[in-house]
């Protein structure tokens, strides 16, 4: 320790004498605090250390398992996170003008995609659930809901974790369980866009899923699927409820940037994106896919009362019976083994009606209605027509009874078409056809497609023919309830060409310019 004087000094010699041992000891001090290269501090490895306790708590090292993952991206500068005092200003405004009824339901319902390609199933899962529609499958426990992992029957699991589902599969997973219009960004204007997010966000009975691209937001990634909740028409500015939480919060973004992120072309299709309104009617639910690899029962076509009736009087061996039964349940019963979720979905339908038939009769050239019925059905899977039956079933299901009332009406009426006869010849050349005997299932639906499917199937035809059908369908003596069956399945048809079809009306042209089916 520096000790000063008692005393100032009196004279200069004792001051000099004062300050001399004052820069000894500065200088000694200064040469010792310079560091020594060669000695290594030592480091206290005791149980009792600092060091060691941090160790144990894993702070002095990293996880390896950290340094490549991410908590959370930051929201671009033109995006406004919703919990932001902003977005909270943003919301309550849209809410005053009657622009955010949506969201309601579907915060309520609000689900993070279990996987990180699942955005668009997530995306459906939380719609229906707002919807509050009856899965009619379990989920867990005792209890029935809509769940993201569980919707795959237009596509698997597998392939959904790896690569996502494209926005045709998408309207293929929807259409399965609820009514669903597509539009896709070329065929839109903004304008068209625009009055669609004012109508859904002011009802909660209807709802938008949108395809974009992340990477027009300014985000990373590209495409991704998510409902909308909100509008603010004075901001012009529009609620994602981003299905991906892990990776951005719900946001709010400019009409005409989301406008623009649907129009960049999506590389596994190579046309671009666009959105759904998705809807649900009670009383008329949807054709599924899904429920026919599900549940047998339920999709079980109605028993063949003629050839039950055949059966029994028939003078045929039993190799011969078993052979016919056998092909009677393939063609009749919608199993497990039959349909294949990857393989039989709305598109490949589609394509039926759009391309394989057309091609078919402009290559075959058919000359007889027989011809032309057979052509039509053999390009159709026989299960789309078991659907059929099973809807007219389910849109009269007010009870059992009437439902089989309503099913026995149908095939009495149809039968009566003057186009029955010549489809069941078709069907069953080798039979005899005899108005008395009983309505044949088969038939009769087959019937009732030929009848509702459209027009277009039947361009390449002679014109003769065209007319015969066309008198067929302008019969007079169509009872009330035939008219009604064939309306639905000219608008089912009708809805499932334009919603996956991609060629347009120059189908048959494949040297065109548009891309083919």
């Amino acid at each position: 320790m520096l000790r000063l004087p008692a005393a100032l000094p009196k004279s200069a010699q004792q001051v000099k004498r004062t300050i001399r041992p004052l820069g000894l000891l500065v200088k000694r001090a200064s040469f010792h605090t310079e560091p020594k290269p060669d000695v290594v501090p030592a480091v206290d490895t005791s149980p009792r250390s600092p060091s060691t306790f941090k160790d144990m708590l894993g702070i002095n090292k990293p996880n390896p398992d950290l340094e490549t993952t991410f908590y959370q991206r930051e929201l671009p500068a033109n995006l406004v996170r919703l919990a932001s005092p902003e977005g909270k200003q943003l919301f309550r405004d849209a809410m005053e003008n009657g622009q955010a009824e949506g969201f309601f339901p579907l915060s309520g319902n609000y689900t993070t995609q279990s996987e990180p390609s699942y955005c668009g199933p997530s995306s459906l899962a939380m719609v229906l659930n707002a919807l509050e529609v009856d899965p009619k499958r379990r989920w867990k426990g005792v209890w029935r809901w809509y769940s993201d992992e569980l919707l795959d029957c237009c596509a698997t699991q597998e392939d959904m974790k790896k690569n996502g589902i494209t926005f045709n599969e998408f309207a293929c997973l929807a259409k399965c369980h609820c009514d669903v219009v597509v539009k896709r960004a070329s065929e839109i204007t903004l304008e068209e866009f625009k009055q669609d997010v004012e109508s859904v966000t002011s009802r909660s009975d209807q709802f938008m899923v949108i395809s974009f691209c992340r990477k027009t937001l300014g985000q990373t990634g590209d495409g991704h699927f998510s409902p909308i909740a909100a509008y603010n028409s004075e901001e012009e500015m529009v609620l994602v409820l981003d299905t991906a939480r892990f990776k951005y919060p719900s946001f709010w973004c400019p009409l005409e940037t989301l406008y623009e992120s649907m129009k960049p072309i999506d590389k596994e299709t190579g046309r671009p994106r666009g959105y759904f309104l998705l809807s649900y009617d009670f009383d008329n639910p949807p054709i599924s896919l899904c429920k026919g690899n599900r549940n047998k029962d339920q999709n079980k076509v109605l028993p063949n009362k003629e050839n039950n009736t055949k059966d029994t009087n028939n003078t045929n061996t039993n190799d011969n019976n078993n052979s016919n039964k056998k092909e009677t349940k393939d063609q009749y019963t919608m199993t497990e083994e039959s349909i294949q979720p990857a393989k039989l979905n709305w598109s490949t339908l589609a394509q039926s009606f759009c391309k394989r038939i057309p091609e078919n009769m402009w290559l075959e050239k058919p000359r007889t209605l027989e011809h032309v019925v057979q052509l039509v059905m053999r390009n159709v899977p026989p299960e789309y027509t078991a659907m059929l039956v099973n809807q007219s079933r389910a849109s009269n299901s007010q009870s059992p009874e009437k439902a089989e009332e309503y099913i026995d009406c149908l095939m009495k009426d149809t039968s009566h078409s003057p186009l029955y006869p010549t489809v069941f010849h078709s069907l069953y050349p080798e039979k005899k056809y005899s108005p008395d005997e009983p309505a044949d299932t088969k038939a009769v639906f087959a019937t009732l497609f030929v009848l509702g499917s459209p027009r277009m199937l039947y361009t390449s035809l002679p014109r003769d023919l065209q007319e015969r059908l066309e008198q067929c369908r302008n019969d007079d003596s169509m009872s009330s309830v035939v008219k009604r069956e064939v309306d639905r399945i000219s608008v089912e048809v009708s809805e499932l060409t334009k919603t996956f079809c991609t060629c347009g009306p120059g189908w048959a042209d494949q040297t065109s310019d548009s891309k083919p089916c």
